[in-house]
Order: C-alpha cells, then sequence, then structure tokens
C-alpha cells in the first residue's frame, strides 16, 4: 500500500481529532486493529503503522500508538508527518515536555502547516506558556487557508486564559473570525460573555442585534437580549423582548416548541416577566402614594 501525501494524512487527522472518532464504536476500532495488524503481518508498511496507531490512540493505548508511529518513521525516515502524530499523543497521554520537541520539528519541517502550529500551541498552553501559546495559534490561522471557528475560539480563550488577559485583545481575536467566516455562533457568544463581563452592555446588545438577522431561531437571543436589558436597568426595553422570545416559540411547531430546552426557555422568560410586572406594580404603587409633608 503506498503512503498517503502528508497534506491528506493530516486532514485525515483533522477530521478525526475533531468529531468522527466519536461516530465509531470501540469494537469498530478493534475490528480495524486486528485487519491492520493481519496486513502488516503480510508485510511492514507505514502508512499501516500510522492507521494502527491512529486507533490506538483513539483507544487511548498511548504506548502502542507511539511504537506504531515510531515502527513508521524508520520505515519511512522521510515521513516528516511522524512527529505530529507522536507529539500529539504525547500531549494527549499528559507529556507535553516531551511531545514539544517533536512538534517543534514538525513544524520547521513543514511551515506551511498550519495544524502543526495549532498543536504546538497547545502544547504550549499544557506547558503554562501562555503568550507562545497564543502566537502559535495565531501562526496558524494566519496560515490557515481555511481556518475553522474552533481555531479562532481556541485562541481566544488561550488569550482570555493568560494571566494578564486583555478584553480587548481576546475580542479582537473574536472579531477578526466573525469577520472571516460570519457570525458564527460560538464566536458571538463568547464575544457577547466578555462584553457583559466588562459591564459593556451596549456593546453586548449591538452584537446581538446583528446576530438576530442571520439566526434561524432567535428565541433564545432574544431572552438574552432581554437578560442584558435588565441588567443595564433597560426594564421596559426587556420586558418587549421577553414577549418577542415568547411569541417567537409559540410560532415554532410543535416538534420545536414541546421539548425540553424550549420548554425551560420559556419559562424563563415568563419568571423574568413576572419578577419584571411585579417590580413595576409595586414601584407604581409606590409612587402613587400622598407623600408625607
Amino acid at each position: 500500500m503506498g503512503l498517503m501525501p502528508p497534506r491528506l494524512v493530516l486532514a485525515l487527522v483533522s477530521a478525526l481529532w475533531t468529531g468522527a472518532p466519536h461516530l465509531r464504536a470501540h469494537g469498530d476500532d478493534q475490528m480495524l486493529i486486528e485487519a491492520l495488524t493481519g496486513e502488516l503481518a503480510k508485510a511492514p508498511d507505514p502508512d499501516l503503522y500510522i492507521r494502527r496507531g491512529e486507533l490506538y490512540r483513539h483507544q487511548e493505548e498511548w504506548v502502542k500508538a507511539e511504537a506504531d508511529f515510531i515502527a513508521a518513521g524508520k520505515l519511512e525516515p522521510t515521513l516528516t508527518i511522524v512527529d505530529f502524530f507522536r507529539a500529539r499523543t504525547l500531549l494527549e497521554s499528559g507529556q507535553p515536555a516531551r511531545a514539544r520537541p517533536l512538534a517543534e520539528r514538525y513544524v520547521s519541517r513543514t511551515p506551511d502547516e498550519p495544524e502543526g502550529q495549532f498543536l504546538l500551541g497547545d502544547i504550549f498552553a499544557a506547558l503554562g506558556e501562555h503568550d507562545a501559546s497564543a502566537a502559535a495559534y495565531a501562526e496558524g490561522i494566519r496560515r490557515a487557508p481555511r481556518p475553522r471557528p474552533e481555531h479562532y475560539l481556541r485562541y481566544a480563550r488561550l488569550l482570555a486564559g493568560a494571566p494578564k488577559a486583555d478584553a480587548a485583545r481576546v475580542l479582537a481575536a473574536l472579531d477578526e473570525g466573525i469577520a472571516r467566516l460570519g457570525p458564527v455562533i460560538s464566536l458571538v457568544d463568547f464575544a457577547i460573555t466578555l462584553e457583559v463581563d466588562r459591564k459593556n452592555y451596549s456593546g453586548a446588545l449591538e452584537r446581538i442585534a446583528a446576530l438576530l438577522p442571520h439566526a434561524p431561531r432567535p428565541e433564545s437571543w432574544l431572552v438574552r437580549q432581554a437578560d442584558i436589558l435588565v441588567q443595564c436597568g433597560r426594564k421596559e426595553e426587556a420586558i418587549g423582548s421577553y414577549r418577542a422570545a415568547l411569541a417567537a416559540i409559540d410560532n415554532l411547531p410543535e416538534r420545536y416548541r414541546d421539548t425540553v430546552p424550549m420548554e425551560a426557555l420559556a419559562r424563563q422568560a415568563r419568571d423574568a416577566l413576572g419578577r419584571l410586572s411585579a417590580h413595576r406594580g409595586t414601584a407604581e404603587t409606590s409612587a402613587a402614594q400622598p407623600q408625607p409633608e
């Protein structure tokens, strides 16, 4: 069997890393491992070792996974992708210090591969080197032809987790992702949370207002908008937003409306409306009382 080109292998790795392993059962992996072991008994092949190593990694059999990657490298010393696989396996097994030189060597040999930068960023983060981690992610994003939302989200979280985090810098990273990829929910959601945390309520509300025209399901955003309006004292507007959310929920098809999350959201909006109405009634009663002379 011939070797897969490094870019193709890396694309496969990226897909596996971001969710595909969860679509396979442990028994499926074991069957594939047995099949690959049979093929390897006939003729050692670097690509087969890499494939089996990935399956062992999925099963968290770290020693076996690394052994297969090392075997692939011995059979094909010019196969630089082996450093990537080994570094990632060591990182996931809790050995970032051992992973670092392998990832650095991979990046030096394949400078145009953004996945190497992202892996190096994760290794730096595990070692507590926040600035280096953020720099690696920024470089990976710069080199990626099509960065994914999770790259920007991870980059922003790394910046936010630094000892002296700068909220403006974190928001700039998120806004770069939004500008490049569009109003991705995960990016906008994090940006709104940051705006609220720093009490920039108008900024948070502007972000929700910009998102609402693009949101296929506005109910949760209307509730969140109302919650923020309450926080900044704009209670009449909050009442309108809660009511709009409840109206949107009522207009949903039954199969969407009669779900546990949607019922919880409707209850949250109704409870908030009840509190606001009670507060408004108390305030109006108080205002109507004759003041002592």
